[in-house]
């Protein structure tokens, strides 16, 4: 307790008070220090040039001088770049409240004071490198995608990019202290990048992305959706932002609810309209970086099996070296990659395409194995069941090298001694196009390609979907000998729903005190309706959205299927009479040649990068004059939204899938 003797010291004491408030006040108001932000260029060896980037670093970052950060590497979308617009200029792009943080416009930034770069970065100890995205024959669309007119690939230049930042920045140089982030075009490429480096990263992240795209070597580009991909990012974190009113929430939202089922480390943050109107851009950049910070502090370690996609004829990952031949567009898919061994297949598309035939394939493992010593290889090859074995060597680092085929091979790799290994190699139905209601055997095919006998293997089919129902989930299968196949175990699943595409189901095997899981996809064919109204496309031209009227088929153009002509099948919309849209054809009639059907990818006007699959398949020269085909397809509409309502025009964008059965007549 303080005594005051004299009115004065009373006074004098009061004044101090009153001036240490004002300054307190003084001090809140003042703004806060904020990340430096530095422009810079460095010369490529990828693109054969300088390439300018921008580094947000922490507000302390050249006073401490002992300290190392790790980096979130940013990745912006389509009409930005490494810099933002120039001052005063209005940003073209969806990261217009991160640019005008830049140009001091703050009354733009949102409703979140901390959601720009440079304020996160302020209070975090990280560092946010931004590349450039520029490509001169395309600009403002970034990154040389869909179509690749200049074959410059920013996946190859990522690694190089992060060899230069390491070297000149004080940076925590290793994966655990890596992520990737990006928006829109910007986030299809976090995408990208994180499902082809996962060795490189501790987590990624994506902003409202771009769900699919044509990327890849300009001779060999490809339509790539992400749907499809996500077991990529087996042992990689990744989080995405999806608002509800952004126009490529549909894309997203399929990628949501295909990423759940995979038990990936995975999580979404949906926004609507009280924040940001639930628009496009880059918005919660502190709920998202948050994300990559939990990850640099309790980084996972890799993952004890992981698999991989690929749409590089040559590739690395998790230190595996992967080399082909291939000379035409395709996927390379491993599968189940442990130190006991890898599936391998290839695909001309994804999901379903027929095999790449005819390649060679060279794969070299990872250091994992005893150096210089003598191991059994056995293989199978899926679709013939047959089995070959065959001595290998590992090298001095203690890798294998494997040559074989784009065929689906699964390959074991074991020494005298170890324990046997079952792994699901494929499996069987007992009819090809199951349909809604269709109770339908399921045959996993079990294959032991560990270096012994297992006496008993509990086996139990898990379904991941509520509309799938597996009326025999489990039994157990009594021995299983070194090298042999069990696929005599049947499980009767069924789907409820006639709108189902893929049963996402999930096999689990006990054996031998361990325990491990498969993940595996059903497709249904359960028409909605019967289609009436549509067009052989034999040679004749068509009406789409984007490139207009265009010649699809190979035949005769009279829009009658003749023996040996290449025909797709087009259809109108119910809500757009103007354009005629494609369908995915399947069908299990002898006269169709199912195993060289082909796919086009036909662009769609919803600015997405996404595509139109429509098959193109033959009418085999031997098929009888009057013999009708019944082919089962699926195509994609425009669905008309409220625009009145939605000043943003997203719910134009909306789309939706019908599935359809029709009868094709051929003549001679």
């Amino acid at each position: 307790m303080i005594l005051f003797k004299n009115k004065n010291t009373k006074t004098q004491l009061l004044i101090g008070l009153l001036l240490l408030a004002a300054s307190l006040i003084s001090y809140a108001q003042s703004p806060q220090p904020k990340g430096i932000i530095e422009d810079a260029k460095h010369y490529s060896e990828v693109f054969n040039e300088e390439r300018n980037f921008r580094l947000i670093l922490p507000a302390d970052y050249h006073q401490h001088p002992e300290r190392r950060y790790p980096v979130i590497y940013y990745f912006h979308g389509n009409a930005g770049r490494f810099n933002g617009p120039a001052e005063g200029e209005v940003s073209r792009s969806g990261e217009a409240r991160y640019y005008d943080d830049f140009n001091g416009n703050y009354a733009r930034t949102g409703p979140d004071s901390l959601d720009n770069f440079t304020s996160y970065v302020a209070d975090n100890d990280v560092i946010i490198a931004k590349w450039d995205g520029f490509v001169p024959a395309q600009y403002p669309r970034p990154y040389d995608i869909a179509p690749v007119k200049e074959d410059r690939q920013f996946v190859d230049y990522f690694p190089e990019f992060v060899k230069y930042i390491d070297s000149h920045y004080r940076t925590k140089s290793n994966r655990e202290s890596r992520a990737v982030s990006g928006l829109s075009m910007g986030g299809f490429m976090s995408m990208l990048v994180a499902s082809k480096y996962p060795h490189l990263l501790s987590s990624a992240s994506f902003f409202c992305p771009s769900a699919s795209f044509t990327v890849g070597p300009k001779a060999l580009q490809i339509f790539t959706p992400f749907k499809e991909m996500g077991r990529n990012f087996v042992g990689l974190p990744i989080r995405m932002h999806l608002g509800s009113k952004d126009f490529l929430r549909q894309h997203d939202q399929e990628i949501d609810n295909a990423y759940k089922t995979l038990e990936l480390n995975y999580e979404s943050w949906h926004y609507g309209i009280g924040y940001f109107r639930g628009f496009h851009n880059a918005v919660n950049i502190k709920g998202q970086f948050d994300f990559h910070m939990k990850y640099f502090r309790m980084p996972l370690a890799k993952p004890e099996k992981w698999h991989h996609i690929d749409l590089y004829p040559n590739f690395s990952v998790w230190n595996y070296d992967v080399k082909t031949d291939r000379k035409i567009p395709g996927f390379s898919i491993m599968d189940d990659v442990r130190k006991e061994g890898f599936g391998l297949q290839t695909k001309k598309w994804l999901p379903d395409g027929p095999t790449v035939s005819g390649l060679s394939v060279k794969i070299v493992t990872d250091s994992i194995y005893t150096p210089n010593t003598r191991y059994e290889l056995i293989q199978l090859d899926v679709p013939t069941r047959k089995i070959s074995r065959t001595n290998v060597r590992s090298d001095a680092k203690g890798r294998i090298q494997w040559l074989g085929t784009g065929e689906q091979t699964n390959v074991g790799i074991y020494k005298s001694g170890d324990p046997g290994h079952i792994t699901m190699a494929t499996y069987t139905l007992d009819r090809q196009m199951p349909a809604v209601g269709d109770i339908i055997p399921l045959y996993p095919v079990l294959f032991n390609k560990g270096g012994a006998a297992v006496d008993s293997i509990r086996v139990e089919l898990i379904a991941q979907d509520e509309d799938v129902e597996v009326i025999s989930p489990a039994m157990t299968i009594a021995k299983l000998a070194q090298g042999a196949l069990h696929e005599k175990t049947g499980f009767k699943i069924r789907s409820r729903n006639a709108t189902l595409d893929r049963a996402k189901l999930k096999l689990v095997l006990n054996y031998n005190g361990k325990k491990d899981q498969f993940l595996l996809e059903v497709p249904f064919y359960s028409s909605e309706k019967r289609l009436t109204n549509f067009i052989i496309a034999d040679g004749r031209n068509v009406n789409l959205e984007v490139e207009k009227q265009t010649r699809v088929g190979e035949g005769n153009g009279d829009g009658i299927a003749n023996p040996g002509e290449w025909i797709s099948i087009f259809t109108k919309s119910d809500l757009d009479s103007l354009h005629d849209f494609g369908l995915r054809l399947y069908t299990e009639d002898p006269y169709v040649a199912m195993e060289n059907r082909r796919m086009l990818f036909l662009a769609r006007a919803d600015w997405s990068g996404a595509e139109r699959l429509t098959s193109q398949v033959q009418i085999k020269p031997n098929c009888p004059d009057g013999h009708e085909i019944t082919f089962y397809g699926i195509y994609e509409y425009p669905k008309t939204g409220n625009t009145r309502r939605d000043s943003h025009g997203a719910h134009s964008f909306i789309s939706e899938t019908r599935r359809v059965a029709f009868k094709v007549k051929v003549k001679r």
